[in-house]
């Protein structure tokens, strides 16, 4: 089964903890605003009750935690992962950027997807695939 993945979501969640928020992140705010904006680099701790910038910078390993759970399962199972990316990334509310200056919705910029098959769909002994594609576009 393969859908398609909202770019902002992949974005983080990665990229995976991010998400659309309300009707205010549909409209970027001014340049002198964002400007004003602290920039939080992955691993920083974020302002409290502040709007921020996010950062995810290249060439550092991103933390990813992949699971598989649930109550049809007699065990689960965990595995940590980490990415980087080729350059670095922006990221406020549903807009991105690749220089702190130039802001683009993130599904124009960005594309996603996620695969997820079965254990034994193809072959009846193939293993279960869970992957994640995250693309410019």
């Amino acid at each position: 089964m393969t859908s398609r993945l909202h770019p902002i979501a992949t974005a983080a969640a990665a990229l995976a903890a991010l998400s659309l928020t309300g009707c205010a992140g549909l409209v970027l705010p001014s340049a002198d605003t964002m400007a004003k904006l602290p920039i939080v680099r992955f691993g920083e701790q974020a302002p409290a009750h502040q709007e921020y910038v996010l950062l995810l910078p290249a060439n550092t390993p991103l933390p990813i935690d992949a699971s598989v759970e649930g109550s049809l399962l007699a065990q689960g199972a965990k595995a940590p992962m980490s990415v980087t990316l080729k350059k670095n990334l922006y990221i406020y509310k549903r807009w991105v950027s690749f220089d702190d200056k130039t802001w683009t919705p993130g599904q124009d910029v960005i594309d996603g997807k996620f695969r997820i098959t079965i254990p034994g769909e193809k072959t009846g002994a193939d293993p279960g695939v869970m992957q994640a594609e995250f693309n410019l576009k």
